[in-house]
């Protein structure tokens, strides 16, 4: 028997019960199935401790792994602050562990090591190995812990995963494993399988300005751009851009305004293939912005764009990259880890981008969140870590 995966979304006032109901009804659609894996995408509002208690008391001691989110959804529905819930059978061509570390901010490599330390030798019997990497989306670590995973894990591992989330606040997020909710951390889930898995990534950014370099930045906060405060780059470079979808950068007061407006428009760093996106989070009172992940000073960059068409092609063409490596197989399912900044471009329309992966993959489970960074570490793909893309990661029925 193959690879069973279900999925399910709901919220409820009440933590506790909504994990129970969920799991409840995960459990109804697996029958017989025992629950190998479970991942769990929550919105920051929730009671987190009474969420996992549930659905570790309906779903056993499978793996467990997860995180907050800014945005949750399945093949069914994109709900906003909901429950996304996955449960992977238990099957003999697969094998899942899990581990979480805490200290990123202060050390991403050492904190990759003692979560990958935790986690077993790689079966004989399993030939291919693929790694779930989720981290705290506002530790500013995003591109250590993914350079350093690369390392650690070593360069057969692929992997794919994502920045926690916190609902847009940018205060607190938090991952998930088994029984422990940590802040500050990386959780890892290890897949040793019989068939390789597929991961793919796409953004559909392309650039308003002209080259733009880092003058001040240390670590994730970019202070000076061309010798002047960030912010106030920001605004001269994009006044008429913003101006013609009615946002007016002088009248920018609130910090969820002023989020949303730097979500728009992004750094992009150039390549040798394309641009890398890089999103600014937030604004600090000395005009500096923070970013997800460590801005390289002496950097060149162009602030980006993109049209809603542009973003639901490019998660259509995701999907495609990560199906053309499963050589035609059957699949069992998809997690799709899904950039904020894409649910503020597309708004109403991000369904439209989720139907779009669903129609190159077919009427198969699907779960996935909004985050606050995205990971792909394939070869052949345009590896590290991203903003403001899609990323898929397929699952063979056997």
């Amino acid at each position: 028997m193959g690879m069973q995966i279900v999925t399910v979304i709901g919220k409820d006032a009440n933590a506790g019960s909504l994990g129970e109901k969920l799991a409840k009804e995960a459990k109804q659609q697996l029958g017989s199935h025992k629950a190998g894996l479970v991942l769990v995408f929550a919105s920051s509002k929730y009671d987190h401790g009474a969420l996992l208690k549930s659905l570790r008391r309906e779903l056993g001691q499978a793996p467990l792994l997860g995180c907050t989110t800014a945005g949750e959804f399945t093949e069914k529905k994109v709900v906003k602050e909901s429950v996304a819930l996955a449960v992977f059978s238990e099957c003999p061509e697969y094998q899942f562990h899990v581990a979480m570390a805490t200290g990123l901010n202060k050390d991403a490599a050492a904190c990759v090591q003692k979560a990958a330390a935790a986690l077993p030798a790689q079966p004989k019997d399993m030939p291919h190995r693929t790694a779930i990497l989720l981290h705290d989306g506002l530790a500013g670590r995003g591109e250590e812990a993914v350079l350093a995973a690369n390392t650690i894990l070593g360069v057969n591992v692929s992997f794919a995963g994502g920045s926690a989330g916190d609902d847009l606040a940018f205060k607190k997020t938090f991952v998930f494993c088994n029984d422990s909710i940590e802040n500050d951390s990386v959780a890892l889930c290890l897949i040793d399988s019989k068939n390789p898995l597929g991961i793919g990534v796409k953004h559909g950014h392309s650039p308003v300005t002209g080259n733009l370099t880092v003058t001040k930045a240390v670590d994730n906060v970019l202070y000076q751009v061309d010798g002047k405060p960030a912010w106030e780059v920001w605004k001269k470079e994009m006044a008429q851009e913003a101006k013609s979808i009615g946002i007016d950068v002088e009248q920018l007061k609130d910090p969820s305004e002023i989020g949303q407006f730097l979500i728009r428009y992004e750094m992009g760093l150039a390549t040798a293939t394309e641009y890398k996106v890089r999103v600014p989070l937030s604004k600090n009172d000395d005009g500096s912005l923070n970013f997800a992940c460590t801005i390289p000073e002496g950097a060149k960059f162009k602030i980006m764009k993109s049209p809603k068409e542009d973003q639901i092609a490019s998660a259509e063409q995701a999907a495609k990259y990560a199906l053309k490596q499963m050589g035609g197989k059957p699949l069992a399912g998809a997690i799709i880890f899904d950039c904020v900044c894409r649910g503020i471009i597309l708004g109403e329309e991000f369904e439209k981008g989720v139907a779009a992966i669903s129609k190159v993959i077919g009427n198969i489970p699907l779960i996935g969140f909004e985050t606050y960074g995205e990971i792909c570490r394939r070869s052949g793909q345009f590896s590290g870590y991203h903003n403001t893309t899609t990323v898929a990661m397929l699952f063979p029925a056997s």
